[in-house]
């Protein structure tokens, strides 16, 4: 009897659809991760923590954002064990916890039946079913080499920053190297992220002197990294097969692309709004900086609350675009914004949707404006609700130049673009609009489409009809 319930209850799990699993493998972590960070000592002061920022904290872990409510930071406010509690969610949450689980089962066995090998292709993004395994492995394996990576190019930074702690000075390069290559933005330096003020980086217990060159050479490996993470890990296999460039697949194209044209256009737009035409503000790193942190890092190298408000219009839309698909980077994703502008482009010229000896189909452009109106719906959803509950916030009070309505707009495209970029209000704001901005952050981690595809099985699929109907067109516009 047991065993028939076993193999009933194994059944139902595997029938569950893929997207169910992974929404539910999400919760999972947030929830244990939420509890783990509440605990006392978790907490630097040796008591209970608030758990509504446990919650906060595990959810921008998880879904890689970045945005904190602990004022101090989390250098400041969580324990060793904390601190590697929230490591570890960024962890999963880049991967993705199905990911994680998978590699771990198919650790000594590769051999998986072919129903469990297509469910788990699903849930991991692979083109391949039948080489999921390998595809998970090599998915680890990018992942953790180029994080072991990052945090040896660290260590000549932070041995300099500790020269007495050396333990300190690996775990700090360890975490940012983390916190970098999955575009999470955390860091261990105090509520300021890397903002340096007369060789002072971070705020509190937490702060450290660091020298110039040490500064930038740290900013250089970091970006690298936050580019690396969020230009896909079919990307990365592409490029290190070797093969001639004119042998990548499509996808590969039109990522690297599209990420360089975003990268050149973010940096440019705030060499002009925010270097040369804002008096004492940005200089021209912290403008490639910027640029880079916007596809969906969250580290930062100059105060949001000082960026113009052309600069922060423009950093919506970076952020609100994102990274690639099958990347640790959130956002509607570099793919859809590529199609959907090509689309356009094609439509004005009357031509067919082709770019790189390819044409796509009229399901691909349908699905990628499907994708950019939930996005905006989303956002503009999240706004109402964040504004009604932040009628009497007083932002002048808290020091910032934003007005009320454009804080809540970046707060909210930060969140839903999994970014973590701040003007410094997401500590203050009331407990409604903490839980808007977690369901942002998990909305915006998973993406649209897997939502849909819960209540939506027949999605992708064509309709196969014995007739067809008479085409008309209509007046639009």
């Amino acid at each position: 009897m047991a065993n028939l319930i076993e193999k009933v209850t194994k059944k139902k799990f595997w029938q569950l659809n893929p997207y169910v699993l992974v929404i539910l493998s999400f919760l999972v972590v947030i929830f244990i991760g939420s509890f783990l960070l509440v605990l006392p000592f978790s907490q630097k002061d040796g008591h209970w923590g608030n758990y509504m920022d446990a919650l906060f904290s595990a959810v921008s872990a998880t879904c890689v954002t970045g945005l904190c409510t602990y004022a101090q930071g989390i250098g400041n406010q969580l324990t060793f064990f904390g601190q590697l509690i929230l490591l570890l969610m960024i962890q999963i949450g880049g991967l993705g916890f199905v990911t994680v689980l998978t590699f771990f089962i198919t650790l000594f066995a590769s051999k998986l039946q072919f129903r469990n090998r297509y469910l788990l292709s699903q849930m991991v993004g692979s083109t391949n079913f039948a080489d999921v395994v390998k595809f998970v492995r090599k998915l680890i394996l990018i992942s953790f080499i180029s994080e072991i990576a990052g945090t040896l190019l660290g260590l000549p930074v932070f041995l300099e920053v500790y020269p007495d702690k050396p333990l300190q000075a690996i775990w700090v390069s360890l975490f940012t190297a983390v916190s970098a290559f999955n575009n999470a933005g955390f860091d261990l330096f105090g509520g300021s992220s890397l903002l340096i003020q007369n060789g002072i980086i971070g705020t509190g217990d937490a702060a450290v002197s660091m020298p110039q060159w040490a500064y930038i050479y740290m900013c250089i490996y970091i970006m690298l990294l936050i580019v690396m993470g969020g230009i896909s890990f079919l990307v990365i296999i592409d490029i290190f097969a070797f093969k001639k460039h004119t042998q990548w697949r499509a996808f590969t194209k039109i990522v690297l692309s599209t990420t360089a044209v975003l990268l050149a256009f973010g940096f440019i737009t705030f060499l002009f709004t925010d270097v040369i035409f804002t008096k004492g503000g940005m200089d021209v790193f912290q403008a490639l900086f910027q640029s880079v942190t916007l596809r969906t890092a969250g580290f930062a190298t100059y105060n949001q609350d000082n960026v113009s408000l052309i600069g922060k219009v423009v950093s919506c839309g970076l952020m609100f675009i994102g990274g690639s698909p099958l990347s640790t980077a959130g956002g509607i994703k570099t793919t859809t914004a590529f199609m959907v502008l090509l689309a356009m482009y094609s439509y004005f010229r009357g031509k067919h949707v082709i770019a790189f000896k390819r044409t796509y189909s009229s399901n691909m452009i349908v699905k990628a404006m499907s994708l950019v109106f939930l996005g905006i719906g989303t956002i503009i959803i999240g706004f109402i609700f964040i504004a009604s509950f932040e009628r009497n916030l007083d932002v002048s009070a808290l020091g910032l130049k934003t007005d009320n309505e454009a804080v809540i707009f970046f707060e909210i495209f930060s969140a839903f673009g999994t970014v973590g970029v701040s003007t410094g209000v997401t500590p203050y704001i009331s407990v409604g609009s903490k839980i808007v901005l977690c369901f942002l952050m998990f909305f915006g981690r998973l993406g649209p489409m897997t939502f849909l595809q819960i209540f939506q099985a027949n999605m992708d699929k064509k309709q196969t009809l014995h007739y067809e109907y008479v085409e008309e067109d209509f007046l639009i516009g």
